[in-house]
């Protein structure tokens, strides 16, 4: 049978089409290989600095404000998370907390989050606040800076999934927590910033009692 230009042509047409198409379908097959069925993108963990309020003035007694030397160590605080992506703070109704924080709100326009101490008392307050911190982390790219009291940074610590530590001695300004919440375990680690707290007897000898 003779064939002619026109049925060549079409020929090699069907035979071009086909091996596209089995190329595209070995591309798909590829494809679903990198992405098999219940394979899941794991969830981002939200880092959490947890601090005590800086140095206070002695007055107002009720609710002082910061001492010369809580204005530098607040500074300090905003200097040492530079590199740090802030998004929200967290603090108790006591206006120390709030001045503490003042320099990085000032600086990133980070969203404040009032927790009062209300008269339930210290153990609602953190359970109040860890619920704050853990409903802004469920938002992505979030980075929360918490300003707590002596006897409230080990308990927000140990909500968040932290191990358990020690009260802050009443001179122990220079302490900071830094955790990573997310689906997984918490992990926290500790370190300081700012002036180096005062050497203080009382506090190494009850650090030191059983």
């Amino acid at each position: 049978m003779r064939v002619t230009p026109l049925r060549n042509r079409l020929v090699r047409s069907a035979i071009a089409t086909l091996a596209l198409t089995s190329l595209a379908a070995c591309a798909h097959g590829r494809g679903a290989a990198v992405a098999p069925v219940g394979a899941s993108t794991p969830a981002p963990t939200t880092v959490v600095i947890v601090v005590r309020h800086a140095e206070k003035a002695p007055l107002p007694a009720d609710d002082p404000v910061l001492s010369d030397i809580g204005i530098a160590r607040a500074q300090a605080l905003d200097g040492s998370l530079r590199s740090t992506a802030i998004t929200d703070v967290v603090v108790s109704h006591l206006q120390r907390t709030r001045l503490t924080a003042a320099p990085l709100i000032a600086r990133t326009g980070a969203a404040m989050h009032v927790v009062p101490i209300g008269p339930a008392g210290v153990s609602a307050h953190v359970r109040a606040l860890a619920d704050t911190v853990r409903a802004i982390a469920r938002g992505a790219g979030r980075g929360v800076l918490v300003v707590g009291h002596s006897n409230t940074v080990n308990l927000i610590v140990q909500a968040l999934g932290g191990s358990a530590t020690p009260s802050l001695c009443d001179s122990q300004y220079s302490q900071l927590f830094t955790l990573r919440v997310g689906d997984g375990p918490t992990t926290a680690a500790r370190s300081t910033y700012g002036a180096a707290d005062p050497v203080d007897a009382s506090c190494a000898a009850m650090r030191a009692s059983p």
